[in-house]
């Protein structure tokens, strides 16, 4: 059985912690395995952080969802924006730069993205961006709790 938990967060930096601090308490409820919640860690915080740069140009305030769902073989990470229009998963990896020379900026958060989940997937409906990721893992049965 799946369980989600949906979190809305500014386009602030500081509310990434929001975000970590989600997830790390599912991953106790639902005993993710430390390795996959290390790397769906990082890769949170990659695709969030990029959200809260780059979605937006006119330097307001915006909301944005996480949406993470703990299912018994992988945990899924979506985040859903009204942003400008972007496909992370078609982004070309880093460029590199002849010897002595900086590569041009852009592209190794993606890429370390794509290392670090088993699924990265990208959507535009209806004005907002949809991107997924997913790791595979075996998740713990949590215990039940009562419905009162």
């Amino acid at each position: 059985m799946a369980h989600a938990v949906d979190v809305r967060i500014r386009n602030d930096i500081s509310d990434m912690g929001i975000v970590r601090d989600t997830l790390d308490n599912l991953a106790r409820e639902f005993r993710i395995p430390g390795r996959a919640l290390a790397q769906l860690q990082v890769a949170l915080d990659e695709a969030v952080s990029n959200v809260i740069k780059y979605s937006w140009d006119d330097g307001g305030q915006h909301e944005f969802l996480v949406r993470i769902t703990v299912q018994p073989d992988r945990v899924d990470l979506e985040i859903f924006d009204d942003g400008r229009e972007f496909d992370p998963v078609t982004t070309l990896l880093p460029h590199h730069a002849p010897q002595g020379r900086r590569p041009r900026p852009g592209g190794l958060g993606i890429h370390l993205i794509n290392k670090l989940v088993d699924r990265f997937a990208y959507e535009r409906i209806d004005g907002r961006n949809h991107t997924t990721l997913s790791k595979t893992c075996e998740v713990g049965i949590a215990v039940q709790r009562s419905e009162k």
